[in-house]
């Protein structure tokens, strides 16, 4: 989603997951038309064109249901902001594969126009993990997922080990009406931060009133953090930036 889109009801449907990495499926091309940012917040010209003297940790960052969007958009800010700590930043770009279709119209305010886009979503974090961990330019340790809107629903629901720590900004981590999306499925040890607004004009729905803070209650590696206000992207805010820059730092390891 991008910034300035202001969605009244972001519609997640009670619908059973499709297969992760069915056969036919696309996937590639979201690993393929990855934007990636390096130490310094330098944009490489993609995933084939990284060439760093010296392996990095890695930041996997899933946008929104807009897309990538340009660089003055959030998804691109907390890149060029995460990659000056020295990371490298991997952001796949679903809206490559063809058979994705579009999952929100900010005009008309309308969100959950295409249900099987979550599916989609977790394909995309376990392929991009996947090819990462091959990368001669990764240090083997370090990796790290991060989700905004979108792409943070995705975060929390993904099942997969091996992250260093887990970032969701701009979801609720709540649906009363589905709950395969009510709350954080990250396996329990996982480090996990999550950020939102005090009041989301994304999440107006009663069923999608909440906060990642109740659901995450029980897990001694989480933390939440509200940001005052009224709105959706979270990068305006210095404590939420400054909070994503502690947490990346505070769990990397020595490689």
């Amino acid at each position: 989603m991008l910034k300035r889109a202001v969605v009244t009801a972001f519609a997640i449907l009670p619908f059973p997951i499709a297969a992760i990495a069915q056969s036919g499926s696309d996937v590639a091309k979201s690993w393929e038309k990855a934007i990636v940012y390096v130490g310094g917040s330098a944009r490489a010209g993609g995933v084939t064109k990284v060439n760093l003297s010296k392996p990095a940790g890695v930041v996997l960052f899933i946008h929104g249901c807009a897309g990538i969007g340009p660089p003055e958009h959030d998804a691109q800010r907390w890149a060029a902001l995460i990659s000056k700590q020295g990371f490298t930043v991997v952001l796949p770009d679903s809206m490559a594969r063809g058979d994705r279709q579009v999952s929100c119209d900010p005009i008309a305010k309308k969100g959950g126009l295409f249900p099987p886009v979550h599916g989609m979503r977790l394909e995309e974090i376990r392929f991009a993990a996947e090819q990462i961990r091959k990368q001669p330019w990764f240090d083997g340790k370090n990796l790290f997922l991060m989700g905004y809107s979108e792409g943070a629903i995705a975060a929390v629901r993904s099942k997969l080990e091996g992250f260093r720590g887990v970032v969701a900004t701009s979801w609720s981590c709540t649906n009363a009406k589905a709950p395969d999306f009510d709350g954080v499925f990250t396996p329990p040890g996982t480090h996990l931060l999550t950020l939102m607004h005090v009041d989301d004009p994304w999440f107006q729905a009663p069923h999608l009133k909440g906060s990642c803070a109740t659901k995450i209650a029980d897990r001694k590696n989480a933390k939440h953090i509200t940001v005052p206000g009224t709105g959706h992207g979270t990068y305006d805010n210095a404590a939420a930036r400054n909070a994503v820059v502690a947490f990346v730092k505070a769990n990397a390891v020595a490689p």
